[in-house]
């Protein structure tokens, strides 16, 4: 995404207003998609948002910012897997997390309808 306060904020799936990141293999794939995301949730692009009502982020200087990152990672490559591997199992909770909260809804819905439908 590029635009307001999830400028940086990877996503899997191409969305309007987001960058494009074309990898040749899936590991770079997903070693950039968590530099991306321990960035964003770091607040790492604030500091790189301009615009005074729709804020966003210029795809030269995010360019720069996840170059410099990367640099600084690859010299710290332990830390930094620990970090991923945290990050994988933080998704994997809070997808977790999502199919109960759906399934609280459903409850509800199907609550309601009994409630209404004797």
């Amino acid at each position: 995404m590029n635009k307001g306060r999830n400028a940086g904020k990877p996503c899997p799936d191409c969305y309007t207003n987001s960058f494009v990141f074309l990898a040749d293999t899936d590991d770079e794939r997903w070693h950039f998609y968590y530099l991306c995301q321990a960035l964003w949730q770091g607040k790492y692009f604030h500091s790189l948002l301009i615009g005074s009502v729709i804020e966003f982020i210029r795809i030269d200087e995010f360019t720069m910012a996840l170059h410099h990152a990367n640099i600084t990672i690859s010299q710290n490559k332990a830390d930094y897997g620990e970090l991923i591997g945290y990050f994988k199992q933080l998704d994997e909770h809070q997808a977790n997390l999502n199919k109960q909260i759906k399934l609280i809804h459903q409850v509800r819905q199907s609550m309601v309808y009994k409630m209404l439908h004797k």
